[in-house]
């Protein structure tokens, strides 16, 4: 800020988001709010009634929230108090994960808490990580393989993983590239083995080269592979990183704000109900970044599709949203390359047997937690990935046949060649039972005449109004208000996926 009297634009923030130094005033954009105390009490309040964070399948909601925490800390600090706030600057802060913000002086607003009240009983979930400024950032969830998923309200979540209830144990994957299954928005970066200056800088933790070039967080290393004299040219290091999402949002929130309406309505004709399109918006706005701050002699960013599995159907959405994407957000230069992370090709074998309808598609569930290595019931001290691979099963009723453009066609073989060359499509996978399901998850039994007759692959969810603990699903205590019926001084956080109903004491933020 500049002036403690007049309003300032707010750097890294939309042309619509400007504050008043010294002052209880601040004009923010849809998708952003101001850090009064009041807003984060609300904020506190808000959080604490949700119980998506420990959703089995939702470690892109996991880490999402956790990348904001680290963003954002000291602008959500709950030791302020309002009269140290008016000698700070108020903030217009991006809407945290799950929650949509409507600008100006409004509060974060639980997504949950809004379809409850449209009586809404289909499951949604978020696209936007974080920014969200209205609900068309919610998507209705795709028909599952079993039957569309019934939940409670309240566990709407982030990401297309939190549709999913059930999924099956198939072997693992065997690729050129390291295991990207262990990361939540794995991304790739061919560096030249000449340019010592950006490995140097890796191998060391540089914060600045991480967050400033290659849009990655350094909170996980990065898994580095040399290849010398392959078909990606001259040497050059092959280096999966986990990409922050949360920063690539900063580069491109100004246009995400303003636009959001025709982004959303773009998306929304090209998914198809697949989740495909806007799972590669942020991926391939990484890619974009990535290059406009990186030189491409220096490092080539290839963006990498999360969990949405590669067909037919798949790869020409993901390239018509490429090519509408660039368009939309007026990027230019070279369209960035990509790769899915599996191949449908590779279970052709076996699908009959795991799906009955036509044109099954397949999610792949990243970043998931070994069940008997980490006794614990979080995965916050998760120290054993989990190494099979873990598909869930799902369709559309509205696929239609995308004609590609020779251009978009190119970029079509291009991402096939390169998936090719790094091995995606080589290893056959096949049902497995060599795999535990992964933490939380509970494995189900075929009985037969009372008689347990054989132990299936497939691993599921604790049902609704229940809750995992001690490797069982347990009934959950539904009574939502009663801590507060009990005492003015308590909240009630609700059942969630690993634990009952618990009472807090309500430590509200001074206003």
């Amino acid at each position: 800020m500049n002036s403690d009297t007049e309003c300032a634009r707010c750097d890294g923030y939309p042309a619509n988001s400007t504050n008043v130094a010294n002052a209880m005033h601040c004009t923010c954009s849809v998708g952003f709010f101001i850090n009064t105390a009041v807003n984060l009490a609300i904020l506190r309040r808000v959080w604490s009634k949700s119980n998506v964070q420990d959703h089995p399948l939702s470690a892109d909601y996991r880490d999402t929230l956790s990348l904001y925490m680290d963003t954002y800390k000291t602008e959500l600090s709950s030791e302020m108090t309002s009269s140290r706030l008016t000698t700070l600057y108020l903030y217009c802060l991006p809407c945290p994960p799950n929650l949509m913000c409507l600008g100006n002086m409004n509060p974060p607003i639980s997504a949950s808490v809004h379809f409850s009240n449209r009586n809404a009983t289909s499951l949604f979930y978020g696209v936007l990580p974080i920014g969200a400024g209205s609900a068309q950032w919610w998507l209705k969830c795709p028909t599952i393989r079993d039957g569309e998923p019934t939940l409670s309200s309240n566990r709407h979540s982030l990401g297309l993983s939190s549709c999913f209830r059930s999924s099956n144990i198939w072997s693992s994957q065997n690729t050129l590239v390291p295991p990207l299954s262990f990361t939540s928005f794995p991304a790739l970066l061919l560096i030249n083995a000449s340019n010592t200056s950006l490995i140097t800088a890796i191998v060391n933790g540089d914060q600045d080269t991480y967050l400033n070039r290659m849009h990655a967080t350094w909170r996980k290393t990065p898994s580095m592979q040399f290849l010398t004299n392959s078909v990606l040219g001259d040497a050059i290091w092959l280096v999966s990183v986990e990409m922050h999402n949360v920063h690539v949002f900063k580069r491109y929130s100004e246009i995400l704000a303003q636009k959001q309406d025709e982004i959303v309505s773009m998306l929304t004709d090209i998914d198809q109900s697949t989740g495909v399109a806007f799972s590669v918006l942020i991926p391939l706005l990484w890619a974009c970044a990535v290059r406009q701050h990186t030189p491409l002699e220096m490092a080539e960013p290839i963006f990498i599709v999360p969990g949405v599995v590669h067909s037919v159907i798949t790869q020409r959405i993901a390239v018509r949203t490429i090519t509408a994407v660039m368009q939309i957000f007026d990027v230019a230069g070279p369209i960035p390359r990509h790769i899915f992370q599996l191949s449908s090709r590779q279970m052709s074998g076996a699908t009959s047997s795991q799906s009955a309808y036509a044109n099954p598609l397949f999610y792949i569930h990243n970043n998931l937690c070994d069940s008997y290595y980490n006794p614990d019931e979080t995965y916050a001290t998760c120290s054993t990935p989990f190494s099979g691979t873990l598909l869930s099963s799902y369709t559309s009723n509205e696929i239609r046949q995308i004609k590609l453009s020779p251009r978009e066609n190119s970029i079509l073989i291009n991402s096939n060649i390169l998936q090719h060359v790094l091995h995606i499509d080589h290893a056959t996978l096949l049902p497995s039972n060599a795999f535990m399901c992964p933490k939380n998850m509970r494995t189900e039994r075929v009985f037969e005449n009372g008689i347990t007759v054989s132990e299936s692959i497939r691993c599921l969810i604790c049902s609704d109004q229940q809750f995992w603990k001690a490797n069982k699903c347990h009934e959950c205590d539904i009574a939502l208000d009663a801590c507060e019926q009990y005492s003015q001084d308590m909240r009630s956080r609700p059942c969630s996926w690993t634990n009952d109903l618990q009472c807090e004491i309500a430590t509200e933020i001074a206003t």
